[in-house]
């Protein structure tokens, strides 16, 4: 699962060394600090169409057989496809012909996930984590992309899918109810992905968790995801510290943050 993420330009060396972008192309997108798919917006999207450019597109896959804006309003309504399960990828009616053919790089500073204190259960306590890269900097995920002719005004309107994996070491721990986590590729990679030779082997080769020894987490004061204008301040992702959650970080502490009291 991956849901709400960030986009903020912190950092994006390693994206300008592997050419995945340039640093002139920072200025074609706002910085977010709090994006929810569930509206979906649009976000900055590398394809392999236009691979050189940053394209916006509205994150939720739309079928391109889809006539009118308010046709995908209601299949947006009736189908969650902000992500795209990679196990089942190829034999999805929705996603297996994007995989060939239509992949995408997610631009990404980092995502919230939340650990439940009782896994399984709906009532229990949940606490909101941050997750990013071990040095905060930008990186991508791996995605699919379709687009749609709005059949009245002509506009082509392009829609794009975060493909999911098993959780990492880390992850299970974050996200302890599904065990699940975005695809984030590794930089010098990330542009292979766009290639047009790529066969359903080599593809397959991709489709695994990123190494939780370059990520980090921390825990973040408690949100409501559906307040996103209110959460999207610099200050949605400041460690927060719970004293429950004190014994978890202090035993991991390759995966989590530390607040200053417990170095």
């Amino acid at each position: 699962m991956c849901f709400y993420y960030a986009v903020v330009k912190v950092n994006a060396n390693r994206l300008f060394e592997n050419g995945i972008i340039r640093e002139e192309q920072l200025n074609l997108f706002p910085e977010q600090y709090f994006v929810n798919g569930f509206e979906f917006p649009l976000m900055p999207v590398i394809s392999d169409d236009k691979p050189d450019e940053i394209q916006m597109f509205h994150w939720g896959v739309v079928p391109s057989a889809t006539r009118a804006k308010e046709d995908a309003v209601e299949f947006l309504r009736k189908y969650n496809t902000l992500n795209a399960k990679a196990e089942t990828l190829f034999e999805s009616r929705m996603f297996g012909r994007l995989i060939l053919k239509q992949r995408c790089l997610v631009l990404c500073s980092g995502f919230f996930e939340w650990r439940h204190k009782e896994p399984g259960k709906k009532s229990t306590p949940r606490y909101p984590f941050y997750i990013t890269m071990k040095d905060e900097g930008m990186f991508v995920f791996a995605g699919v992309w379709d687009r749609f002719t709005d059949r009245e005004t002509g506009e082509i309107i392009k829609t794009y899918s975060i493909i999911t994996t098993p959780a990492n070491n880390m992850m299970e721990i974050v996200h302890n109810s599904k065990n699940r986590m975005p695809l984030i590729l590794p930089p010098e990679k990330a542009l292979d992905w766009l290639s047009p030779e790529l066969d359903e082997a080599a593809i397959k080769s991709f489709l695994k968790p990123f190494d939780s020894e370059k990520m980090k987490a921390r825990p973040i004061s408690k949100i409501n995801p559906v307040l996103s204008a209110s959460n999207n301040n610099p200050g949605i992702n400041a460690y927060y510290e719970y004293s429950e959650l004190d014994e978890l970080i202090k035993t991991h502490p390759d995966f989590f943050e530390q607040s200053v009291d417990l170095r």
